[in-house]
């Protein structure tokens, strides 16, 4: 919000506009405060306290002084908006691996529980081919 009345702030918006298209009708048409105050015939104090003019024109020099940088968007939505589908998509990839290999790695586990459970109840038939391993210290 600008310290100054509409009347000024019109001028001053009229001034940049002006030096923005390099048709400056009273200064020098220098792209300073001073500047900016004596194309919009104002006192320096009075452009300095519009915040909204002293803005644009910092923007303004910011152009002139890199042409190129300025005129590159800095945020480009529809690139970004690719990125995050393709990183989506990414995620959605891995979770579905992820899910896989879940779910194969439980039925390993499932089937090594049936194995070992029917292993168990085979070690005290008698006949029975299947042997508990004694260590050398007694245990099993």
């Amino acid at each position: 919000m600008s310290g100054i009345n509409a009347v000024s702030e019109q001028a001053l918006q009229d001034a940049l506009l002006r030096l923005s298209e390099g048709r400056p009708r009273r200064g020098d048409g220098s792209l300073t405060v001073t500047g900016l105050a004596a194309e919009a015939g104002v006192s320096r104090s009075t452009a300095n306290r519009s915040t909204t003019a002293v803005d644009a024109l910092r923007a303004l020099r910011l152009r002139r002084e890199s042409p190129v940088e300025s005129q590159r968007p800095l945020f480009d939505e529809r690139q970004a908006r690719k990125e995050i589908t393709d990183l989506r998509r990414r995620h959605a990839e891995k979770v579905a691996a992820l899910e896989t290999s879940i779910d194969i790695l439980a039925q390993h586990v499932q089937v090594l529980t049936l194995d070992n459970e029917r292993l168990r109840k085979a070690l005290p038939r008698p006949g029975s081919n299947v042997a508990a391993h004694r260590s050398a210290k007694g245990g099993a």
